[in-house]
């Protein structure tokens, strides 16, 4: 499979639709690694969510009013684009790793005994910035969905539009918002992928890196979106039909919550293994890659 092509101006041109399979390719060929290396950093994404979500559902509700923000972040706090960014970044960190090296030992836990080469954690100043990178992508977002909101509240208030119509409004502003992401996306998620590959933060280096490929790179990034958005669809009646046997239909509980989680944890691991793989895929056939990562992954090399 062919990802990037050369051409007379020297530029390697990234191939959209090739990216992305070659991105759902290695994650399944690779499942089972991928899964080791990223598990333990997911998990504590979830656990994460989870606390936040105890913080505001839990009665008596122990999340200050002024940390709230309704409809706007998963959990439905600012916190959010903050506390589950390291742990997304340390994910990213060893997934990146692995795909470099499938030998990387990269976060790897030690004891004073043995090497737990199933668990790996690792904050450090790259893992950080990452996440700070992230958390931008994450405010933006945020910030996207309340301006979402108000322009329909707006349309409402100025215009007497039907049902349909104001439907038909609410996709709109819902595809402008995810182009917008998917933008954002494309552009910041590389330097993030750099910075966890290199520990340097290069962001005119990536920027002409990218050049030529800025397009094709949102264009990825919105084609992946909509892939991981279909799957979550696809499966989502029979997720939502598991959740459902320990939920509550009255009131916030922890089991039924911890439940929900449990059984979309593969799922969320999977958003955050997908984004990495692609990135490193990318910065592979933009930068160049090692002969260790040529070999073990979906052809990525230009020609």
């Amino acid at each position: 499979m062919e990802i990037s092509q050369r051409v007379p101006s020297k530029l390697r041109r990234l191939r959209v639709f090739n990216v992305v399979v070659a991105t759902l390719t290695y994650c399944v060929r690779n499942a089972g690694p991928l899964f080791v290396v990223a598990w333990f950093p997911c998990l504590l994404e979830s656990a994460s969510r989870l606390a936040l979500e105890w913080l505001i559902f839990a009665w008596p509700p122990r999340m200050p009013a002024w940390l709230m923000a309704n409809f706007y972040f998963d959990p439905p706090t600012w916190l959010t684009a903050f506390v589950v960014t390291p742990w997304e970044a340390m994910a990213w960190a060893f997934v990146l790793s692995y795909m470099s090296d499938r030998n990387s030992i990269r976060g790897v836990v030690t004891t004073p005994t043995s090497r737990l080469e199933w668990m790996r954690f690792e904050l450090s100043s790259a893992v950080f910035l990452a996440a700070a990178i992230f958390s931008l992508v994450g405010l933006i977002e945020g910030l996207a969905r309340f301006a979402q909101l108000q322009f329909l509240v707006a349309a409402l208030r100025f215009f007497e539009m039907s049902n349909t119509e104001l439907d038909r409004w609410a996709y709109i502003a819902v595809d402008i918002r995810v182009a917008l992401i998917a933008m954002i996306s494309a552009l910041l998620f590389p330097i993030a992928g750099h910075v966890l590959r290199t520990g340097a933060l290069d962001v005119v280096g990536i920027w002409r890196v990218m050049r030529g490929n800025r397009v094709r790179l949102i264009a990825i990034s919105a084609l992946l979106t909509m892939a991981l958005m279909g799957l979550d669809r696809l499966v989502q009646p029979a997720t939502s039909w598991i959740a459902r046997l320990f939920a509550n239909p009255i009131a916030w509980t922890l089991q039924a919550a911890l439940m929900r989680y449990v059984v979309d944890f593969p799922f969320s691991m999977l958003w955050i293994v997908a984004w990495a793989v692609t990135v490193g895929i990318v910065l592979d056939a933009l930068e160049g890659q090692s002969p260790s990562a040529e070999r073990d992954r979906p052809a990525i090399s230009a020609s």
